[in-house]
């Protein structure tokens, strides 16, 4: 499953109790371990000792650990926990016996950090209940050591990432799924449940020349399934497969790939000592597999390692896919991508709890081979997690690849996606905070965003006896939320565009693998991995439209361009390759312009630097600047500035503004810091350009101007820290979330909390910033940290946020009273808000101005008028505005609101504060004599001295200007109001809101009429 889940917080849960007497007890278990922080690899033992007494009638133990774990009672094992997402249960009643017992339980961690937590439930014949629970009294050692001492107690149960991880708790073995989703028309069957002390669980399926099935256990051999015939209700014949050994004299196995093609049994094999692309045959036809050929050496082993295998559309090639934990294969022949880097104009942060740590691009990646391995090239890179990919009947690859789950809430992190591989792709993986948005210019987007999950199989659904729309769709597998995606794609250009659809779901359904047999048109999926318990199923069409073959859909005229620009990044292509491609670096679709650059960029740069220096066209100038910045001499350098400096910002279309400022950026990353006098001239021209009313375009710029060491960017940008607007942050619906109790955790408190992520992006680039600071601006700054507090993430969110501020405490603070003084301010907790404050219940969401509007048309009767009072001070409105004779001044007095404003204009008001600013509550930017900015509202001008606020949040930190000492005095045109006031809200208690505001504060307004 995807990677991202094996770093877990390695938690196990088991209740036993001491020897007390028998009463009824509420549980409250704590995860534990053994100590505050955690190895990766590690293996402990934790051991607790009870007394029984009296007639036993009932004992049930529910645990579950991170990574895994096997719970013994007195010495017996009861019960094995593959993933703390999947709790465990086992009747234990009979292991107990009168007197002293012992519950041990041997978990093991993946990951930077780990817990355990269990409860143990003892009923008497006579009623009365005992828990028995994980805490600070169990033991814990080293699994095989000696040496103990008391466990450590981390968190409560319920804490976060693992909320209520014992819901649901179960012995998960017979394969039934509760509260099956299935798409209309659709039925699904349990075909065979695994046993999963014999036959382990299984991750890989593909259909041999027979139409037998072959399915792999994640950490066992391989099993041969032989359906029953058509129509006769038997149950399978499933055998394992004597597999050869390899050169580390074990059998191979533990394979998260399966293809048979060309005669020949293909096996990525992931788990065992001998990694890599295997091929088996059977040389003398005895039905067995006896001869074993590596033919190419992949070094990476877990759920980040070696992993899919399909059959090319030439049916002459294999495609294969590995995880960004794998090295690229042993003497790689080819690279269709050129000049793979990292790219970060701010420096990266690697993981806070160590993911991932020192693994560069391409990460996760594609490779293409012949059927005997003998010329391997990289198709495709910049992936995180891809298990599987699957081509259409056309010959258009996909893949589902992976989120990193402890990003959750920060700028960087990015959902679970499909995305289009073409020839020489970049899908912007980088590890840590590194990770590329979606449009830099040298990389390609996603095709549809799915949300949170763990991406599995792939499979298109060509050959299935299965409605024609259902024919054509993507299946993608997702094991954490256990949903079965049916993805819907339409062409688009070059590429294509896409819905979803859940097509399977249930809870829990892990799935792992899905093939389409060419023997019957059903598809064949399984469920399991990571040791949980295994299935196998058959999904079929029972309605009534046409099953018959559906016809190929005719590739866009764009894709047919794409592909026979692809033809140039083969090794045959050669010097006409830049003639041929040249024109295509200014087509409107951004997939011929990458296939063109990559294409340009294969071929020596000194051949056609002096045309990409003279292109005048801004599109194609924009590309080829980016692919001589990426492959060019360094020399090449002031020329490339000439050439950028020739295009004007404010005259290029929109599309092309991002891709401008990522080829500044590149020149940079690729070439290096220009002598700080030409640093000085490329400020001034991109300075002005700060802040653009599009946010990405902030994010990017914000880092250029940090780079270059501007004066003004840090005035201009702290004010924004809490003024900022950011993008929905919803990213998976409450039906989907609801499958999986543990992980979804995370993603509700992300929800909840709201984190600003343009304001993280924007404190991630000042933390650089050596130049344009002030005490105030420190101040402002570091007192801006606080006030994250509240907000929830991802396991590596909080630890990033600190990051920020310990290496802003280095690179912006230089005297060390200050510094230790600012440390101080940064780590204070938030002032705890008033006894009587009445706080939102929530759940909030980012409302439009339209939803507003929509709510408001029937909305605004029979409103509460105390709880619309709270809400105006829990909102902090109270604090700003005058209202009713309280309240503060920095803006507008809202009393009269009722009189000038509609629900729309107050909605637009409080979302979009910096479309229209009262000229009453300007802020204003200070350009002063000495390069230096100041940015603000100024709140106090006198005696030839301004006072300046830069956050209406920290109304204190006040920078005094000499008013002889400004140069310019201009608008600063964005609010000072914070954003996401209403996202905390629910629906009524935004309807309370604005009754109350537009009451005037009036309790006998006709708005609160019963």
């Amino acid at each position: 499953m995807s990677v991202n889940r094996t770093l877990f917080y390695a938690g196990l849960a088991c209740s036993f109790g001491l020897a007390f007497p028998f009463q009824t007890l509420h549980a409250a278990p704590q995860w534990i371990w053994t100590g505050s922080s955690a190895k990766d690899g590690e293996k402990a033992t934790f051991t607790k000792t009870f007394t029984v007494s009296g007639n036993i009638k009932s004992a049930r133990l529910d645990f579950t650990c991170d990574n895994g774990a096997v719970a013994y009672l007195n010495g017996t094992k009861v019960a094995e926990n593959a993933d703390w997402n999947s709790a465990t249960t086992a009747n234990v009643a009979k292991l107990l016996k009168s007197g002293q017992n012992e519950l041990k339980i041997d978990a093991t961690n993946e990951g930077a950090t780990a817990g355990l937590v269990a409860v143990l439930k003892i009923t008497t014949a006579d009623g009365k209940e005992t828990l028995v629970e994980t805490g600070a009294d169990w033991t814990a050692s080293e699994t095989g050591g000696k040496d103990t001492k008391p466990a450590t107690a981390i968190a409560k149960y319920g804490a976060s990432p693992w909320g209520e991880a014992l819901k649901g708790a179960s012995s998960g073995a017979t394969g039934e799924i509760s509260d099956m989703v299935v798409a209309p028309g659709f039925e699904v069957k349990l075909i065979y449940t695994v046993p999963k002390s014999e036959q382990g669980s299984w991750v890989a399926i593909t259909e041999d020349n027979k139409g037998r099935l072959i399915t792999s256990d994640q950490y066992g051999t391989l099993y041969r399934v032989t359906l029953p015939p058509a129509g006769k209700d038997e149950p399978p014949k499933v055998e394992p497969l004597k597999l050869p050994n390899g050169p580390s004299g074990k059998p191979l196995g533990g394979a998260h790939g399966l293809l048979y093609a060309f005669d020949s049994l293909y096996v990525m094999d992931n788990e065992t000592e001998d990694t890599g692309l295997w091929r088996l045959t059977d040389t003398n036809r005895d039905d067995e597999f006896n001869k074993a050929e590596l033919i190419r050496k992949c070094d990476g082993g877990g759920e980040h390692g070696t992993h899919g295998i399909v059959l090319g559309p030439d049916g002459k090639s294999i495609y294969f896919v590995n995880g960004n934990h794998t090295k690229l294969p042993e003497k790689l022949d080819y690279s269709r991508p050129v000049a793979i880097g990292e790219d970060h104009l701010t420096p990266r942060m690697w993981d806070a709890n160590g993911h991932a740590r020192g693994i560069l691009a391409p990460g996760g990646y594609v490779c293409k081979t012949d059927p005997d391995g003998k010329h391997v090239e990289l198709f495709a890179g910049g992936f995180r997690n891809q298990y599987d990919i699957a081509f259409d009947a056309n010959g258009e690859l996909f893949t589902y690849d992976s989120d990193m789950e402890w990003d959750l809430g920060s700028p960087w992190y990015m959902p679970t996606r499909i995305n289009h591989i073409v020839s020489a792709g970049d899908y912007g993986w980088r590890s840590g905070s590194g990770r590329w948005p979606s449009h830099y210019a040298d990389s390609l987007p996603e095709v549809l965003d799915i949300g949170p999950g763990s991406p599995t199989g792939t499979v298109f659904g060509t050959g299935a006896k299965f409605p024609a729309k259902y024919q054509r769709a993507l299946y993608a597998l997702d094991w954490t939320y256990g949903t079965m995606w049916a993805i819907h794609l339409v062409p688009d250009g070059a590429t294509f565009k896409a819905t979803k659809e859940e097509f399977v779901a249930g809870k829990p359904m892990p799935f792992t693998d899905a093939i389409i047999s060419r023997t019957d048109g059903s598809m064949y999926f399984t469920t399991g991995g990571r040791k949980s318990q295994s299935a196998l199923y058959k999904v079929t069409y029972t309605g009534k439209d046409s099953t018959a073959p559906a016809p190929k859909v005719e590739p866009t005229a764009e894709a047919k361009l794409r592909r026979q620009i692809e033809t140039l990044h083969e090794e045959k292509a050669g010097g006409d390759s830049i003639g041929k491609a040249w024109p295509y670096l200014s087509h409107k679709d951004r997939f011929i312009r990458f296939a063109a650059r990559e294409a340009i960029e294969r071929q020596p740069a000194q051949k056609w630097a002096d045309k990409a220096l003279a292109e005048t066209n801004p599109q194609a100038s924009i590309e080829a600047l980016i692919a001589l910045a990426r492959v060019g001499d360094k020399s090449l350098q002031p020329k490339i500035f000439v050439s950028l400096g020739r295009l004007d910002f404010a005259k290029l279309p929109q599309e092309l503004k991002l891709p401008y400022l990522r080829a500044w950026q590149l020149v940079f990353t690729r070439m290096g810091k220009p002598a700080p006098d030409v640093c000085a001239k490329i400020v001034e021209r991109l300075d002005p350009l700060f802040p653009d009313a599009d946010p990405h375009i902030n994010r990017d710029l914000v880092d250029l101007l940090v780079f270059l060491d501007s004066r003004s960017i840090v005035a201009k940008t702290v004010p924004l820290l809490d003024t900022a607007k950011d993008a929905d942050i919803t990213i998976a619906s409450d039906a989907v979330l609801s499958r999986n109790d543990g992980y979804a955790t995370a993603v509700e408190g992300m929800h909840g909390s709201h984190p600003n992520r343009q304001a993280i992006s924007y404190a991630n680039a000042l933390r650089e910033a050596k130049v344009g600071w002030t005490p105030e601006l420190r101040k402002t700054f570091f007192g801006w940290f606080p006030r994250t507090s509240k907000w929830s993430g991802g396991n590596s969110f909080k630890g990033f946020l600190n990051n920020i501020r310990t290496m802003a405490l280095t690179n912006c603070v230089t005297d060390e009273t200050e510094r230790a003084a600012l440390d101080t301010l940064s780590k204070a907790a938030p002032p705890a808000p008033p006894s009587n404050l009445v706080m939102p219940k929530g759940p909030g969401k980012d409302y439009t101005v339209d939803e507003i509007d929509a709510l408001a048309k029937e909305g605004l009767k029979g409103r509460n008028f105390e709880q619309g009072k709270a809400m105006f001070s829990a909102q902090l409105c109270i604090n700003c505005h005058h209202f009713g004779g309280d309240g503060g001044n920095s803006g507008p007095d809202l009393t009269g609101s009722g009189n000038r404003y509609t629900v729309k204009d107050l909605a637009e008001n409080i979302i979009e504060p910096s479309k229209v600013i009262s000229d009453q509550y300007p802020s204003e930017q200070l350009d002063l004599k000495d390069g230096t900015t100041v940015v603000g509202r100024v709140v106090v001008q006198e005696n030839g001295k301004l006072f300046v606020m830069a956050s209406a949040l920290a109304p204190d930190a006040l920078t005094v200007v000499d008013e002889a000492q400004i140069k310019t005095r201009s608008p600063f045109n964005t609010s000072m109001m914070p954003p996401g006031l209403l996202t905390p809200l629910n629906k009524d208690e935004l309807l309370d809101l604005f009754a109350y505001i537009l009451s005037g504060g009036n309790p006998k307004d006709a708005k609160f009429a019963k």
